[in-house]
């Protein structure tokens, strides 16, 4: 039911925040020199969870542990990765014999850092289709890429606070752990690349002829999430070069790295428990988390906005998500998602296998209040517009369009990395990928309704 209310401060605040592109709900003329007079009203608004079973991450960070959470049960990550060759590559030409290979695995993580892990490495025997939008998914299947029957080419167990090595990076500790590989593996790299020297002009010749990649997952360990922001493959060999005495009679030692970059395909697979379908379930309440687990639907009220103000012209529309403190009782809590998208349902893929950015029409992207516990999206008036044109437009040329998209009306609220210029504008919009959720106010159930506001004039 509409609630309408006028105030003067409000009406004042109203006309100076309209802006050159304050949309229209219907077709209206400015009477000259009439008195335009302005109002608000509110909406109810329904949410509900939805599950996200896999979402696009075409990322350089790879992610790999498991972690089991009292509240929305086990997550695990797992995933597959090429690695880079540089165009032209050569070795230098004193090099003699190969004399280790090592995967190098640099880190942040989520979780236990005495938590005790076994990783395990396979190679792939089929190359990751290049072009094909699937494998970004986080639902990708590493079984169609290597031999689960074939013996690993390593294992290692580890703890992730308990790193060979720690730097500091941008006040961040980094953590390291190096797998040892066959030799064997880094001789036949070495075999392949005196065979022909073409297979190392550029990566996809490198994948294609060389290697196609691995896979990397846990077999042990419950408490932990790497967050692994470089990998490397490194070959290390030793060679003869001249001494002072003018012969080939010193032994040198030497490596060359090849690194999993975003030029090559690195995918990782997230899977969740049932539990999360639990949590969706629920009617008093709404759910995110990440990665890969739960969005906030809402069902906005188009038409009764439309039905009601036919004739006048729509300022501004804000909404309100607030969170719910956190009452899980977990030793290691997740973080609270900081920035949160909220596009149109018809929009869940496109938008991030097209690499978009948020347009303030049809996709918005709101930060986190720490200080009122909300997520906040401040004008969403031409998103209202946008949908009801949409529809007009659709019902004109097909009577039963609406029986066609009868997801028109629907915005899922998607938790997000950005990227910032130096004026601290978004320039970049990614799925967030870390050990992140919030319990939102709402739901299905009757009474727990959000309120839409709206400010319009009257014509």
């Amino acid at each position: 039911m509409k609630i309408k209310y006028l105030c003067a401060l409000l009406l004042a605040a109203l006309v100076y925040s309209c802006d050159d592109t304050t949309p229209g709900v219907g077709d209206s003329t400015i009477p000259g020199g009439d008195h335009i007079p302005a109002g608000a009203a509110m909406y109810k608004v329904v949410t509900k969870s939805m599950l996200a079973d896999s979402v696009y991450a075409r990322t350089s960070t790879a992610y790999l542990g498991r972690y089991t959470d009292p509240q929305f049960g086990e997550f695990t990550a797992d995933f597959i990765t090429q690695f880079y060759c540089t165009d032209d590559f050569e070795f230098p030409e004193e090099m003699t014999k190969v004399t280790g290979l090592d995967m190098i695995f640099q880190y942040t993580f989520f979780g236990d850092s005495t938590n005790a892990m076994r990783m395990q490495i396979d190679t792939l025997d089929k190359i990751i289709p290049e072009k094909d939008l699937n494998t970004f998914y986080t639902s990708v299947d590493p079984a169609d890429y290597y031999n689960e029957r074939a013996k690993p080419i390593a294992m290692k167990a580890f703890s992730p606070g308990g790193a060979a090595v720690d730097t500091v990076f941008s006040g961040t500790t980094t953590h390291q752990q190096t797998v040892k590989l066959p030799i064997k593996l880094g001789e036949y790299m070495f075999e392949k690349y005196k065979e022909n020297k073409d297979y190392y002009k550029d990566a996809q010749s490198f994948i294609n002829n060389v290697l196609k990649g691995f896979y990397v997952h846990c077999t042990h360990g419950d408490g932990s999430i790497l967050y692994i922001n470089n990998l490397l493959l490194t070959l290390r060999y030793e060679g003869m070069i001249e001494s002072s005495s003018g012969e080939k009679d010193s032994v040198v030692y030497r490596y060359d790295r090849f690194a999993a970059t975003k030029e090559v395909i690195q995918a990782n697979r997230f899977q969740n428990s049932e539990k999360l379908k639990e949590l969706v379930d629920q009617n008093n309440c709404t759910y995110i988390k990440s990665p890969a687990g739960i969005y906030t639907t809402a069902v906005l009220p188009i038409e009764e906005i439309y039905e009601e103000h036919q004739r006048d012209t729509l300022n501004a529309a804000s909404i309100a998500f607030t969170r719910y403190n956190d009452s899980n009782d977990s030793k290691y809590k997740m973080g609270t998602p900081q920035y949160l998208l909220m596009i149109r349902k018809k929009d869940l893929y496109s938008f991030f296998e097209n690499n978009k950015t948020y347009d303030g029409e049809t996709s918005f992207v709101t930060s986190f209040s720490s200080s009122s516990n909300t997520y906040t999206f401040s004008n969403i008036a031409r998103l209202i517009s946008y949908c009801i044109n949409e529809k007009k437009n659709g019902e004109k040329t097909d009577p039963n369009w609406l029986a066609k998209n009868p997801e028109w009306n629907q915005v899922v609220l998607i938790p997000v990395k950005v990227d910032m210029d130096s004026n601290k504008n978004i320039i970049g919009v990614q799925n967030n990928l870390d050990m992140e959720s919030a319990r939102l106010k709402g739901g299905t159930k009757v009474g727990n309704e959000l309120n839409l506001q709206i400010l319009y004039t009257t014509f």
